[in-house]
């Protein structure tokens, strides 16, 4: 999914866990389906591949049963894991049946089975660089389970069978509502709710206009880009920071905000108050390490 299309996506979404407002309705929206994964074993360490020198996308590698290796984005802010339609045909480990997929592939040590993988169309046949890119890794992996993601030094854990003792000590309340990762922090001595999304991966904070004007340095360079979202054109606007988001025992530096222009008067007043401060991608945390335990939604930032 384009990043712009995911970000009006994401920030509805919020909206949805935040407010009242239209509840029924979007509750029925944003609901993601049944969690239909099955997983065996700890994955051990999987090691995290970059796409762009910017590390705009997160990618793991898998393997089916012969020796090719393909690639899935791991994406927090997708409720379940999908392939895409383009990208799968010639897999013959892959079988479609109603629009569905049946598979198993490992991950690392871990293997990941399901008869009913979504399957979306993500344009044509996804090839980077020589990597088949073949789909996403979303939130579904997480529900009921203990994950590590190490950005310091570039791995990720899955199902992990035991609670780390380093993170022990430094555990705090998260909510996981409709599979979204909802975080409480400190920003300028003001508590506020935070979606963090690993799918934005170039932005720190995407956030709106009045918290950006807030956050940003009076003399900074503001760097503007321009993409397509549907039928609207979205702008970004990211300026340099110098703040930081208070976790518990855990200081993390604000360097870059960015706020999104374009949306219609409806979504912009849906999110304005929605009590969200926005969402934090990958990049704020590279230096970190974050342990999420979704059962007991507990989580940990080192």
């Amino acid at each position: 999914m384009k990043i712009f299309k995911k970000i009006v996506l994401a920030f509805l979404s919020v909206v949805v866990i935040s407010t009242m407002g239209g509840y029924f309705y979007f509750d029925q929206k944003f609901t993601p389906e049944k969690n239909y994964l099955t997983l065996q074993n700890e994955s051990g360490k999987i090691p995290i591949k970059w796409l762009g020198a910017d590390k705009n996308v997160m990618l793991l590698p898998i393997r089916f049963s012969d020796s090719t290796t393909y690639y899935m984005q791991f994406d927090t802010g997708s409720p379940n894991t999908v392939f895409y339609s383009n990208s799968i045909k010639a897999i013959k480990e892959i079988s479609i049946k109603n629009d569905r997929a049946k598979s198993s592939f490992n991950i690392g040590n871990i293997k990941i089975s399901s008869d009913q993988f979504i399957i979306i169309d993500n344009g044509k046949q996804n090839e980077t660089d020589s990597l088949k890119i073949i789909g996403t890794i979303g939130a579904d992996i997480l529900e009921d389970r203990k994950t590590l993601i190490n950005y310091n030094e570039n791995y990720v854990v899955f199902n992990i069978s035991k609670e780390p003792m380093n993170f022990k000590n430094n555990l705090t309340d998260f909510k996981f509502k409709k599979r979204k990762i909802i975080l409480e922090a400190f920003l300028k001595e003001k508590k506020e709710k935070f979606l963090y999304d690993s799918g934005t991966s170039a932005y720190e904070l995407l956030t709106n206009k009045e918290v950006w004007t807030e956050l940003k340095s009076s003399y900074s360079n503001i760097v503007e880009k321009k993409e397509r979202s549907w039928d609207n054109i979205l702008t970004t606007y990211t300026a340099s920071s110098k703040n930081s988001i208070l976790f518990k025992n855990s200081k993390i530096p604000l360097n870059e905000v960015t706020y999104v222009e374009g949306f219609s008067k409806s979504q912009y007043l849906m999110m304005k108050f929605s009590g969200m401060t926005g969402m934090l991608g990958n990049k704020i945390f590279i230096k970190n390490s974050i342990y999420l335990d979704c059962r007991k939604q507990k989580i940990a930032i080192q």
